[in-house]
């Protein structure tokens, strides 16, 4: 909940338990902007765990879940955070570079061998 917007940031009242908290505007989104950018978790029946999930409709919230269940929510079951950045893959030019290039970090001990035989095998 947003109990006052200052020069310093937007101070607000977590609904889940109490606390309050001065959050910068860096970190304020329009709802709009929010529902379509952001990736949602929903307290499930009110039971205290998150799950992830989408957004259907914004008034009411209703909620569906990734393993199937659907449930109308209150904002305060809702929880929303920004997608990770996606790090661009560099193509492999051959599957005998990827294998050079797994075999230098099972050398370097940055993969264990079971990793090792398992991105060999999805490279077949």
């Amino acid at each position: 909940m947003v109990d006052a917007v200052t020069d310093d940031g937007v101070k607000v009242t977590y609904l889940e338990d109490g606390l309050s908290a001065l959050v910068s505007h860096e970190y304020i989104v329009e709802l709009q902007e929010a529902f379509d950018t952001m990736q949602f978790q929903g307290n499930w029946q009110h039971g205290g765990f998150f799950y992830k999930g989408k957004l259907a409709s914004h008034l009411p919230l209703v909620m569906h879940y990734n393993d199937g269940d659907v449930e109308q929510i209150e904002l305060s079951q809702l929880r929303g955070t920004r997608p990770e950045p996606v790090e661009e893959s560099v193509p492999i030019q051959s599957e005998k570079e990827a294998v050079k290039e797994l075999k230098t970090l099972l050398k370097n001990g940055l993969i264990s061998k079971e990793e090792f035989k398992r991105r060999r095998n999805l490279l077949r």
